[in-house]
């Protein structure tokens, strides 16, 4: 009974998901959209946008001006806009455990959101294999961790090969390897995978509410014919998320 679940939780969950942020429904008015990270391995990072309508070109409106704040246990870190609609903090450095509080005060409004930084879980190594997959076999990564014991860890993977990072990710919980090794694929539909090939996997150890964020994403864009707009946390009307997780990668070359 175990394999038929895992085999039906890679089939609906593990196809991964095109970062399309920016969705929105067709000729609906332009919502601020904000996609805010802190990591324990790179400084605080939030980038502020504009959506648009879902017949309209990939090309997001950056917004400069916004006054972003992330305080940390009480200790308060401004960012700066070091690039039209991109702020950063090079002193906020995140740390597991901890609770992290955005402020965003922009065009005369304020939008706020709080993520708690999970405790990580270690990447042990990449595994490769050979999947058939349809009517031909596909090269697959396969992260291999040790899911710690109790329920409630979520994680997101996103792969780049030969320096180019993949326009998809993949995001589950613990539900099916609680408390065990996990090796779980990372399945492409359109695996783009050769020999030779130089592929880098980034593990990200996420909130409850960033995975549900991405998550409802992924359903919406693998399953609906008009996007909708996931869920946030992010109080006074914003698209997008705030994050904070932990961050691990590892290499891996074809051969």
């Amino acid at each position: 009974m175990k394999q038929v679940l895992i085999s039906i939780f890679f089939i609906t969950a593990l196809l991964g998901c095109k970062k399309e942020i920016n969705v929105d429904l067709p000729n609906a008015s332009q919502q601020i959209v904000i996609e805010a990270t802190v990591t324990n391995a790179t400084y605080a990072q939030v980038t502020i946008s504009k959506s648009v309508a879902f017949s309209n070109s990939n090309t997001y409106p950056t917004v400069s001006g916004a006054t972003v704040n992330i305080s940390d246990n009480g200790v308060n870190y401004p960012l700066t806009e070091s690039k039209a609609g991109t702020y950063s903090n090079n002193s906020l450095i995140g740390v597991p455990g901890h609770t992290y509080n955005l402020l965003v005060k922009v065009e005369g409004k304020e939008y706020s959101s709080t993520s708690i930084m999970p405790l990580q879980v270690h990447l042990d190594t990449l595994l490769l294999e050979k999947l058939f997959w349809g009517h031909e076999s596909v090269w697959v990564v396969k992260p291999q961790y040790s899911d710690p014991a109790g329920f409630g860890h979520y994680y997101m993977f996103i792969e780049t090969i030969n320096s180019k990072q993949f326009p998809q990710f993949w995001v589950w919980d613990d539900r099916i390897v609680n408390n065990s090794i996990s090796t779980i694929p990372l399945i492409q539909s359109d695996s783009t995978i050769n020999v030779n090939d130089t592929i880098e996997i980034e593990m990200r150890c996420i909130d409850r509410n960033v995975f549900r964020y991405f998550t409802a994403l992924q359903g919406s864009q693998n399953n609906a014919t008009t996007p909708a707009n996931p869920e946030n946390e992010i109080t006074g009307g914003a698209l997008g998320y705030f994050s904070a997780h932990t961050t691990q990668r590892k290499k891996v070359k074809v051969q």
